[in-house]
């Protein structure tokens, strides 16, 4: 089989579960080719895997001005009908915006340089990451070739959360799920959001398969006592919605308690300043430090002499940092929000807490150093292995897609 892989950035380094998946699939000898709405950034590209994608990656804006107008030109020209009713798909229910409809305009001409990748490499299957511009991208691109009768002709989409669901009208979320051959949900709580939103008819259409960790690459670290100064590490891009200023707050309190704690901040956004500023504030800039972001070889070097992983997030999918930390060996504190309950269980395989309350993110901070955390360690481990396992999960995947693949394939043939 093959399929074409839509997403906004690859490589990108906050999106390595989009790379892993990839390679996997491969592996499974599926024949994937990977797309991006933007181009790469060299920052994003890390290591030699990174740079080999990226050398092989279709960059729907990367193509230059002359070879976008003129494959669109030729592509509308040869195809008028399709043309029309894909311009008319892309303004149904603007509403007279005229902002949102241009946006729809051009989004429906990257699906039309997405369909002629398509025909060059005889894909006609697509699957998008995220539900906003790939899956709508991916839809155009879909509805075109079915107009034409060549190329990709059937898509699918894997939903995470939150940021999805945030925006859910203004990126016609519904109608995406409604449509779609396959929509994929990454937990449980992600697959019930689709049925919220979704028309119940198309519920057979919902999957959950979960993100998943090549877990050779994170071995169980030697169990060890935490230091002196336990050192808690965050590996998140800096923005509003991962609450490191909760963290912050929380390590201000601590100290007010007489407990010695430092935190390492990894990663970079355009929240940065605010929480250095914070630090200062609160009075524990000298024991907050900010690394920016490091390639995957020294993060995992970071969390393995992490005593605690610390992500105190107010909105998320299912983060995979998390999976990374419990699967080494990391004693885990988080939030109770969106799918991470499925994964870290207070006081089973790690500590969660209310999110935006400093005061009990504190108290779980003092609490790990217990009597149960080894066990509460192991435990992590093992329910990783279970439930984020790529090699369980890709398969999973897999068959999810040949499955809508072969089902199109046998009512295109009646």
């Amino acid at each position: 089989m093959k399929i074409s892989y839509l997403s906004t950035h690859y490589p990108f380094v906050s999106h390595t579960f989009i790379q892993r998946e990839i390679l996997a699939l491969q592996h499974l000898g599926l024949e994937v080719f990977p797309i991006a709405l933007n181009k790469a950034h060299q920052s994003d590209l890390l290591t030699e895997i990174d740079r080999r994608e990226a050398a092989r990656t279709f960059y729907v804006k990367g193509l230059g001005r002359a070879r976008i107008v003129g494959g669109l030109l030729s592509t509308f020209a040869r195809h008028p009908l399709a043309t029309g009713r894909g311009l008319r798909r892309a303004l149904k229910d603007t509403r007279f915006d005229v902002s949102y409809a241009v946006k729809r305009v051009l989004q429906f001409m990257e699906a039309v340089l997405v369909w002629r990748h398509s025909i060059k490499h005889d894909t006609t299957a697509i699957h998008a990451h995220f539900g906003q511009a790939p899956a709508t991208v991916a839809r155009f691109a879909a509805a075109f070739g079915n107009d034409v009768g060549r190329g990709v002709r059937t898509w699918s989409v894997t939903i995470h959360g939150w940021h999805e669901f945030v925006t859910e009208d203004s990126s016609d979320l519904k109608r995406k799920i409604d449509t779609a051959d396959l929509v994929v949900g990454i937990s449980d709580f992600t697959r019930a959001q689709l049925m919220r939103i979704g028309d119940p008819s198309r519920w057979h259409h919902l999957a959950v398969v979960r993100c998943g960790l090549a877990l050779a690459e994170f071995p169980r670290r030697p169990d060890q006592p935490i230091g002196d100064v336990p050192l808690i590490v965050v590996t998140a891009r800096l923005s509003p919605e991962k609450g490191h200023l909760v963290l912050v707050e929380a390590l201000s309190i601590l100290r007010s308690r007489g407990v010695a704690m430092q935190a390492r901040f990894i990663g970079s956004g355009p929240f940065g300043d605010e929480i250095a500023a914070a630090a200062v504030r609160f009075g524990v800039d000298d024991i907050v430090e900010f690394t920016g972001p490091l390639p995957p070889g020294e993060v995992a070097a970071e969390l393995g002499a992490a005593d605690i992983f610390c992500l105190p997030t107010f909105a998320e999918g299912l983060p995979v940092s998390i999976m990374e930390a419990m699967a080494i060996g990391v004693p885990v504190v988080t939030t109770y929000i969106s799918g991470i309950p499925e994964l870290v269980i207070d006081g089973v395989t790690g500590w969660v807490v209310p999110a935006a309350n400093a005061e009990l993110l504190a108290d779980k901070l003092e609490q790990v150093n217990g009597p149960d955390r080894l066990a509460i360690i192991q435990a992590a481990r093992q329910r990783v292995e279970c439930r984020h396992d790529i090699a369980s999960n890709a398969p999973q995947l897999a068959a999810h897609l040949r499955a809508c693949h072969d089902r199109t394939d046998r009512l295109e043939r009646r």
